[in-house]
C-alpha cells in the first residue's frame, strides 16, 4: 500500500483512505450505511481492506442498521 492520505472515521473509528470515500469524515462502509453512498468492494489482507484501508470496525449504530 502506498502512502495515500488517511483519515479516521468519525462513526466507527477505523482508519481509511480519504480518496476511497464520498465523505471526508466517514469511511466508505459508514458512508454507505448512513447516507446510501456506494460502498467499497472490500478485500481484506492483514486485517485491512486493500482498497480503502477500513479495518472492519463497526459502531453499535451501524451494527443495528445492518440487523434491521
Amino acid at each position: 500500500m502506498d502512502k495515500k492520505e488517511r483519515a479516521i472515521c468519525d462513526e466507527c473509528g477505523s482508519e481509511f483512505l480519504k480518496e476511497s470515500s464520498h465523505m471526508i469524515n466517514l469511511c466508505p462502509e459508514c458512508a454507505h450505511y448512513l447516507y446510501g453512498y456506494t460502498n467499497c468492494k472490500h478485500i481484506f489482507e492483514n486485517g485491512k481492506c486493500i482498497y480503502c484501508y477500513w479495518n472492519g470496525s463497526e459502531s453499535n449504530y451501524i451494527k443495528w442498521l445492518k440487523n434491521n
